[in-house]
């Protein structure tokens, strides 16, 4: 009997994968920036910072630096000064990480400009290009870093799944971890057929976006939500995308307009503060 019990329980959760690897955070690994015009030494430390703020956007599982070091020492390569996007797939994939992160650190004048390009392993595409300009040296590096990391969690696009369908509760696969917040608004996809270019490599997939849903309840790596906007019935597996910023959900009060009193013998000539009503 407790052999059955346990195929059952086992047969369950095989059944419900998504409740078993809710939707993890994509990996990046960060190569040493290459130096222009500056030292390698700060390219380095600015390396080894944008790697830690990137870890603190909660935004990526961040490769620790001396582990891309070792791995890559291991296949004789080196990840200082890689700037070609076809090379930085190719070290992407020996690290086994999603997205590479690639760039520069120059100086201009005064002023140090750290320029960076975010390249998507799988598909060799740049998905995002950004940059920061310290404008106070090498003392104002840390706060252009911030910046850029600010920038780069704003445009990139954080997606999950709806796991659980329970009455007009939704539960889908994105918390506090990956950045998103009681209030905040999440877009509805469904995926459709794989699109092909001529020699038959995958360039792309259809999608609809097919409704909202509003975050009610937010926990550490999954939430509840309750349905916005609905073109067509929601199943688990269907995709969300976080589509705008938190949505104020307190009603703003309604403004009261004073009655103006009335005029006394001797206040011609006054100005009103309250125009008059009609």
């Amino acid at each position: 009997m407790n052999k059955a019990f346990a195929l059952f329980l086992l047969l369950g959760i095989v059944c419900q994968p998504n409740l078993l690897h809710p939707q993890a955070k994509p990996t990046i690994a960060v190569l040493t920036l290459e130096a222009k015009n500056v030292g390698q030494e700060t390219a380095d430390a600015v390396s080894d910072i944008l790697s830690t703020e990137l870890f603190n956007s909660q935004r990526f599982k961040v490769i620790e630096r001396q582990a891309i070091l070792r791995i890559l020492d291991e296949q004789k390569l080196q990840m200082t000064g890689v700037t070609d996007m076809s090379q930085a797939v190719e070290i992407g994939k020996i690290l086994n990480v999603e997205k590479i992160l690639i760039g520069s650190v120059s100086r201009l004048g005064d002023n140090y400009i750290i320029n960076t390009r975010l390249v998507n392993v799988k598909t060799g595409a740049l998905e995002l290009a950004q940059n920061a300009t310290s404008k106070r040296g090498e003392e104002g590096l840390t706060e252009a870093i911030n910046d850029l990391v600010a920038k780069m969690s704003e445009k990139i696009q954080v997606e999950g799944s709806v796991i659980r369908i329970k009455g007009e509760v939704i539960l889908v696969d994105l918390g506090l971890n990956h950045g998103v917040a009681e209030g905040q608004e999440l877009s509805v996809v469904r995926l459709g057929d794989v699109v092909t270019d001529l020699g038959g490599t995958v360039i792309g997939q259809a999608e609809d976006r097919i409704g909202t849903l509003l975050l009610t309840a937010v926990k550490a790596d999954y939430s509840e939500a309750r349905v916005g906007m609905v073109k067509l019935p929601f199943r688990v597996g269907d995709k969300v995308r976080v589509a705008a910023a938190i949505v104020e959900t307190t009603p703003e009060k309604p403004v009261v307009r004073k009655k103006e009193k009335p005029k006394k013998e001797g206040d011609q000539g006054k100005a009103v503060d309250t125009p008059p009503v009609f």
